[in-house]
């Protein structure tokens, strides 16, 4: 029996360990696939055609190119392009797997115990599986995490200034995989932390800091050479914190200060006189007790238009500052209620079947809200948020969302054209998503699983526990995991509603980091990886 666990012992820290590994997750994502076919993620119609417009000189929808970053669009178009949802879905079954042996290779710079308790425990977590099997940027990200943490680990085992480089680097590649990663730019200061030399700390932290913003500086050299506007990507101030206060909170007043007298002048003056709502009667009090996405987009348009761009939507960030200053108390709990939200809730999945892509019926054209009609989202294409892509859109029909007549935007026929290309391509691939049914008697298991398995809170007081009590060796990669998961949250739960999708790729990191402070070596280091 000793013989055995010496074995097993050896072979843990191994590649063929790791090859293994890796097989095992890829058989476990094509049984999760009978449940969940590949699917429509969040924003897909805007990453595909984001996807292709890369080449266009003068994209129809330019606006789009500058909200979104590229990595994302390139990994879901690419494959689509070449080999239809079928080469998308093995791709994915890849990326899945690198992230399950990433992760795994993670813990064991904690022990071989931790590295196999976590690839067991995520390979039977289906909530985490889920991000793979939606076309979106979360399994992107999810596994740039995973690879992220892997790198953060080794580098904080054996500091040097290439892979501080590396990890600067890897934080660049993140954030053009999601805009909102930007929260993670602090970490180029890592080398402070690290129980070294001041001018080794000096050193690597300038090696991390060139890396990570020379990447987002030559991206940004891109955006401004191609699209005028040099920048990592544009929207950061209209998102943040201006979402959560008029969707959620409803706090958008004239009372609150100057920037939201000018805000709501411009809503009066450029909304509420135009179609559909001049013709409902719309009050101004109504339109901002009534936040949506749709308008959200439709201000960020305004803004661009009247404003100009060079504006960046200072009218939407400061009425929404004022809106906080006024209701400190309102827009703090709902922060946090979205932040304890993202780690207890138990994502479960729909049935999955293949979607039409055009409404069995028109939706109504208004809806009441306290007795005021207002203009319903999913019945109008908001015209001039067409070039921002399909963020705006309120209708899972992307037919709903579409212009019949792009004259409507465009005056070049060229661009009318481009549009209508982009457009039936998109459609396409939309069709595919999914491209056939999932296996109910698999679903059902894989939702049964789910809300039994610990949340996140249940991983983050033993990981407490045992980084109180043990202390282990790695401690500072606790530590340091347990800030990059709190600033991702924090940013949405400081703009966006509660979206699994936004939580789940930093599950593993909790189970991780409790597995380590538990289990991890507290006096001696660990073995080299092999990983």
């Amino acid at each position: 029996m000793s013989r055995a666990w010496s074995r097993l012992d050896a072979f843990i820290p191994t590649r063929k360990a790791a090859a293994l590994l890796f097989v095992l997750a890829t058989a476990e994502y094509w049984f999760v696939a009978l449940g969940w076919p590949l699917a429509k993620g969040r924003d897909s119609w805007d990453y595909l055609a984001y996807y292709l417009q890369l080449l266009d000189s003068e994209p129809p929808l330019d606006s789009l190119q500058l909200f979104r970053t590229p990595l994302t669009p390139l990994v879901l178009g690419l494959p689509l392009d070449i080999g239809g949802a079928v080469l998308l879905e093995v791709l994915l079954g890849v990326l899945y797997a690198t992230s399950i042996v990433a992760w795994s290779g993670t813990a064991l710079t904690f022990g071989r115990l931790p590295a196999v308790l976590t690839a067991a425990l995520l390979l039977v977590y289906p909530a985490y599986a889920t991000l793979y099997h939606q076309a979106s940027s979360d399994a992107v990200f999810a596994t740039g995490l995973a690879l992220w943490a892997l790198g953060l680990a080794r580098t904080l085992r054996r500091p040097s200034g290439w892979r501080f480089a590396a990890l600067g680097a890897g934080i660049a590649l993140l954030v053009l995989v999601r805009p909102a990663n930007q929260v993670l730019l602090p970490f180029v200061l890592l080398p402070f932390l690290v129980p070294t030399a001041w001018r080794n700390r000096l050193a690597w932290s300038a090696a991390s800091s060139v890396a990570a913003i020379g990447l987002l500086g030559v991206w940004s050299l891109h955006n401004g050479i191609r699209y005028d506007d040099t920048t990592v990507a544009r929207g950061g101030r209209a998102w943040v914190p201006f979402l959560r206060v008029f969707l959620a909170d409803q706090t958008i007043s004239p009372e609150n200060g100057d920037a939201s007298q000018r805000l709501s002048r411009l809503i009066e003056d450029e909304v509420l006189t135009s179609e559909p709502h001049a013709g409902l009667g719309v009050p101004l009090g109504a339109y901002l007790e009534n936040g949506s996405n749709y308008e959200t987009v439709r201000l960020i348009a305004l803004s661009d238009r009247a404003l100009g761009t060079d504006e960046n939507y200072d009218i939407l960030f400061d009425s929404a500052v004022e809106a906080i200053r006024e209701h400190p108390g309102t827009y703090l709990r709902g922060a946090a209620d979205a932040f304890r939200e993202f780690l207890t809730q138990a994502p479960l999945r729909e049935d999955i079947r293949p979607r039409a892509q055009t409404a069995p019926e028109a939706p109504p054209p208004t809806f009441e809200a306290d007795g005021v009609t207002l203009p319903n989202p999913q019945a109008h294409v908001l015209v001039e948020a067409v070039p921002y892509g399909f963020v705006w859109c309120a209708s899972d029909y992307i037919d709903s969302c579409t212009l019949a007549d792009p004259s409507l935007v465009w005056s070049d026929e060229e661009q009318q054209q481009r549009y209508s290309e982009i457009v039936s391509q998109v459609r396409a691939w939309d069709a595919d998503l999914p491209s056939r049914e999932g296996v109910d008697i698999v679903t059902e298991l894989l939702n049964r699983v789910t809300p039994r398995f610990p949340r996140p809170p249940f991983w983050l007081a033993l990981g407490l526990v045992g980084l109180v009590l043990r202390r282990p060796r790695d401690w500072r990669l606790i530590v340091a995991l347990w800030i990059a998961a709190g600033l991702v949250l924090l940013i949405h739960a400081a703009s966006q509603g509660v979206t699994p999708e936004f939580a789940l790729p930093l599950y593993p990191v909790f189970i991780v980091t409790a597995l380590g402070a538990l289990a991890g070596e507290p006096h001696r280091a660990t073995e080299n990886l092999a990983l």
